[in-house]
C-alpha cells in the first residue's frame, strides 16, 4: 500500500518541517511506502491528488485544513478504490470534527496508519465535489468578508469580524427550493445542505448528518431580525439552533436553490452565483477514521 500526502505548506500555523518530520518516522517505521505532494497555491490540491492517483497511491491523505480536504477530494473521486485519509492542521478542521479524529498530528498519523476504513457519501453542487456544506445565504457572504479580513488579521478572529460585517449589511434571501417532496419558497437568512455536521470553523449546522447514509442533511433559517441572527450564532456550536422558530429541518436526495444575487459556498470557498443544483453520490470513496 502506498500512501500519497498532499500538503498544504500555509495552512495553520505553517509548521510544515516539523509536520514532514512527524509524517516520515511514523510511515517509515510502519513499513508504508509513501510520496510527499507539496501544494503550489490555491486549486493545486486538486492537480497534486490526481498526480498521486497516477503515481499509485492508494490512500490520498489530505494534510491541511478544510480546504485542502475539499481539493484532495475533487481530485480523488473518479477512482472510487483510492481511500481519503486526513490530517488536520488547518484552522476549520471542521471535517475533522466529523470523522471524530483527533487534532494532535501525532495521534492522528498513528489512526490513520492504522487504515480503519469506511464508506463516504459526497456531496456535488454544480458539478464540484462537497464533503462538508454547501449553502447560500448569509453564511456565503460572511466567508466573502472574512476572506477580506484574513488579508490582516488570520484564524477564528477574521471569521468573526466577517460575521458582524456580514449581518451589519444584511438583507434577507428570497429563495425557492425543489426537492424530490416538491417546491417551496421562503424569505431565508440560509440555507445549508450538508454532507458532514460541522461548518465555519466549529459550527454543527448538522448535528443530525451522517457521512455514510445516502442522504443530504438541510438546515434552512427563516428570515430574522439582525439582533435575532447575532443571539443564533452560538447556538450553532451545539446545535442547540435547531430548537429555535425560525429553523426548518430535513432531508433529500437532491435539492435545487434559486436565489436572486446569492452566492454559493462550497466547503468554504465561493464558488459562484445561484442556482445551486446540488445532490449526493453515496459512497463515492472511502475514508480512514478512528476504531470504535
Amino acid at each position: 500500500m502506498r500512501i500519497g500526502y498532499i500538503v498544504n505548506p500555509v495552512a495553520g500555523k505553517k509548521r510544515v518541517e516539523d509536520w514532514l518530520r512527524v509524517i516520515r518516522f511514523y510511515t517509515e517505521t510502519e513499513g508504508f511506502q509513501y510520496g510527499i505532494y507539496i501544494t503550489d497555491g490555491p486549486g493545486d490540491g486538486i492537480a497534486k491528488a490526481e498526480r498521486a492517483v497516477k503515481d499509485g497511491c492508494d490512500v490520498v491523505v489530505a494534510v491541511g485544513g478544510d480546504g485542502t480536504v475539499s481539493e484532495v477530494v475533487n481530485g480523488i473521486p473518479e477512482n472510487r478504490d483510492t481511500v481519503l485519509g486526513v490530517l488536520p492542521v488547518g484552522t476549520g478542521n471542521d471535517f475533522a470534527r466529523t470523522l471524530k479524529l483527533p487534532l494532535e498530528l501525532d495521534e492522528a498519523v498513528r489512526i490513520l496508519l492504522g487504515m480503519n476504513i469506511i464508506p463516504c457519501d459526497l456531496g456535488v453542487v454544480n458539478g464540484r465535489y462537497f464533503i462538508n456544506v454547501a449553502s447560500v445565504g448569509l453564511d456565503s457572504q460572511v466567508v466573502i468578508e472574512a476572506n477580506k479580513i484574513k488579508k490582516s488579521i488570520p484564524g477564528s478572529v477574521a471569521y468573526i469580524l466577517g460575521v458582524f460585517k456580514a449581518v451589519n449589511g444584511y438583507k434577507p434571501y428570497d429563495l425557492e427550493i425543489q426537492t424530490e417532496q416538491g417546491t417551496v419558497s421562503r424569505q431565508a437568512t440560509l440555507i445549508a445542505v450538508a454532507n458532514g455536521s460541522y461548518y465555519g470553523g466549529g459550527m454543527k449546522i448538522a448535528p443530525r448528518a451522517r457521512i455514510n447514509d445516502g442522504l443530504l442533511d438541510i438546515c434552512l433559517v427563516r428570515n430574522m431580525p439582525r439582533n435575532r441572527i447575532i443571539a443564533l450564532f452560538p447556538l450553532l456550536f451545539s446545535g442547540g439552533h435547531l430548537k429555535r422558530p425560525e429553523v426548518e429541518y430535513f432531508n433529500a436526495e437532491k435539492i435545487k436553490v434559486f436565489c436572486e444575487k446569492g452566492f454559493i459556498n462550497s466547503d468554504g470557498d465561493i464558488i459562484g452565483e445561484c442556482p445551486a443544483d446540488m445532490h449526493i453520490e453515496p459512497n463515492a470513496l472511502r475514508v480512514v477514521v478512528p476504531e470504535e
